[in-house]
């Protein structure tokens, strides 16, 4: 059969192509006056994670626990089977009431009175249908343990983003206003536990922090007190002064020690440059950021002087005796520098070794102190550590106080629960397309198969 063929065909059995077609809207029409519409409810929440520089985070740290608290694991949270729990027998979930509307059941909630009436454990489905007030009514008795998994299974908690500690529920069901109830009570619950879990964790922090104290107090006692007896014994009044000089007059030769090294190695750089073939030949000038001795002035004289030459040279010929004259100049003030960075690097030199001389001089005097003195050091340090944690933990007790009376919630709520503006099922467009689309393929495929069977197996 060719195309013209199928198109006469085809006309000649339009009527069938418009029974079927009319005959699929009108099933299309009333599968989608007959199906409870589905909507998606929607809800956001942002975690208040607490980071480990935070004081919850660093007294979380100072009990062993982690303070960072992973999104993927508050999902699971959410997401858990206690939780829903107390969120079945609390709105009846193993109860799901419609009302007659029209050709479809309406689902209602909240529930009304003689319906929970019905809200006692079955160990099956249950249908229940009855008429009150002139509505007709179908209640659907669900198992406790099968409208758990039933309420788990129809919700979606994900993150926003990968790295977002933003939360995203959401729940498609027929019963937008229960879906609703149900995430603000999983929001209620979830925050409930955390305060709870937060407030659990302080209480324990607190007792950790009380018996700290007592032991770093007891202890910063003893220590204040050897002290004491150790000065008295030992008559320590100006050896923690002495050692104290002793130190900044060694420091302050070590970082002269560090300026003299730092002189030594740009007037090394300088010599590299007076040695190189092209100052030697007066093509280039030398650059340095020393400054001592007028070095700096000389260097930069010559460096204009060099500048002069180069200049001259391409002008004139190299035997002009103005050339000449400068080209000798240019040796003498290359020898002049030479000579004066000589002298710096001795007199440096010397200082240096006077410098090394008095560094090691204050070294010796100061692992000559007395030997209580280093013990009385040791001691001070000792109790200066110890002071610092007793203040740290003083500070640590007051911030979890604040903690256990704060009232702030563990998740931010970002998105009210809402119902979506559209309807995800059914569409009418989606409905009448198929319809139409069946409507024209159902009469062509029978006829196909009748002129298939006809032609090629001779029936």
């Amino acid at each position: 059969m060719n195309t013209k063929e199928l198109i006469v065909w085809t006309w000649q059995h339009k009527w069938w192509f418009v029974i079927s077609l009319v005959l699929c809207l009108a099933l299309g029409s009333l599968y989608f006056f007959s199906k409870t519409p589905v909507f998606q409810v929607r809800s956001a929440i942002m975690l208040r994670t607490p980071d480990v520089k935070t004081q919850q985070g660093e007294l979380m740290s100072l009990m062993g626990a982690d303070a960072n608290k992973l999104a993927s694991d508050e999902i699971e949270v959410l997401t858990s089977r206690d939780i829903m729990e107390q969120i079945v027998d609390s709105l009846h979930l193993t109860l799901v009431v419609e009302c007659r509307n029209h050709l479809r059941w309406a689902p209602v909630f909240p529930y009304p009175d003689f319906a929970l009436a019905y809200d006692q454990p079955v160990k099956k489905k249950t249908v229940v249908r009855f008429k009150e007030n002139g509505e007709r009514y179908r209640i659907k008795i669900y198992p406790r343990i099968a409208a758990i998994d039933i309420n788990m299974q129809s919700i979606e908690v994900k993150r926003l983003a990968r790295e977002s500690q933003v939360i995203v529920l959401t729940k498609n069901t027929t019963n937008p206003s229960q879906a609703v109830a149900i995430l603000n009570m999983l929001l209620d619950l979830y925050n409930q536990a955390d305060t709870k879990d937060r407030n659990a964790m302080a209480l324990q922090t607190q007792t950790f922090l009380d018996g700290r104290l007592n032991s770093v107090q007891l202890s910063l006692n003893e220590i204040e007190m050897n002290l004491e007896r150790y000065k008295a014994e030992h008559q320590i009044t100006d050896l923690e002064e002495t050692a104290n000089k002793y130190r900044e007059q060694k420091e302050s030769y070590q970082v002269e020690v560090a300026n003299i090294d730092y002189t030594l190695r740009e007037l090394e750089k300088i010599d590299n440059q007076l040695n190189s073939q092209n100052v030697l030949l007066n093509k280039e000038g030398i650059y340095t950021a020393l400054d001592t001795c007028n070095i700096q002035a000389k260097i930069q004289d010559y460096n204009t002087q060099v500048s002069a030459y180069i200049s001259l040279v391409r002008s004139a010929k190299e035997n002009n005796p103005i050339a000449i004259s400068t080209k000798y100049q240019l040796v003498t003030q290359r020898e002049d520098i030479q000579r004066t960075c000589n002298e710096v690097r001795s007199s440096l030199l010397l200082r240096q070794h006077f410098l090394d001389e008095q560094i090691n001089k204050y070294s010796t005097l100061l692992a000559q102190l007395p030997e209580q003195e280093r013990y009385y050091l040791m001691m001070e340090r000792e109790k200066e550590s110890m002071e610092e944690q007793y203040i740290y933990l003083i500070q640590k007790r007051e911030e979890n106080m604040l903690t256990l009376n704060s009232s702030s919630l563990p998740a931010k709520l970002v998105e009210t629960p809402r119902m979506s503006a559209d309807v995800l099922t059914p569409k009418i467009y989606k409905v009448g397309f198929e319809s139409i689309v069946l409507g024209l393929l159902l009469p062509f495929l029978i006829f196909f198969f009748g002129y298939f069977k006809r032609e090629y197996l001779g029936d």
